[in-house]
């Protein structure tokens, strides 16, 4: 007679294997499902992707300029505005304060970016992930 259904120990097992996982990745998810993505972040995000396609595609590194004291920045030969009015008030690129009226970030064709960190209008911050080649807004 064959054997019909699962034993005990087996369910037991895949729970375990599951258990793990959710473990590992609720951290890093939880965040995103539960607090909606600022409008900033979301915008930002978008124009590293298309900075990394870029320079995946052509071999080199892209630049993305924000313009310091203004909402608005720049790839290569786009323009994009920080919405609701935000303005770059302060920033750090690779751990290094600048004083010029520009400050560039870079997406290189290996998928990661410059660690960048900008103070806002608002007194929030995008912090870059430069590994994950994203931004992460801080109040």
């Amino acid at each position: 007679m064959g054997r019909q259904g699962f034993t005990f120990i087996e369910i037991l097992v895949v729970m375990v294997i599951l258990s793990v996982g959710l473990f590992v990745l609720m951290p890093r998810l939880a965040p995103r499902i539960l607090e909606p993505v600022p409008p900033v972040e979301k915008e930002v995000d978008s124009v590293i992707a298309k900075a990394l396609q870029r320079a995946r595609e052509s071999g080199r590194a892209v630049e993305i300029t924000f313009i310091m004291g203004s909402g608005s920045f720049r790839m290569e030969d786009e323009e994009y505005r920080l919405p609701g009015g935000l303005t770059v008030m302060d920033a750090l690129v690779n751990d290094d304060r600048t004083d010029d009226l520009a400050v560039t970030v870079r997406a290189y064709p290996a998928g990661i970016i410059d660690y960048f960190e900008l103070r806002l209008s608002d007194n929030s911050r995008l912090v870059s992930r430069p590994l994950l080649a994203e931004v992460e807004a801080r109040g």
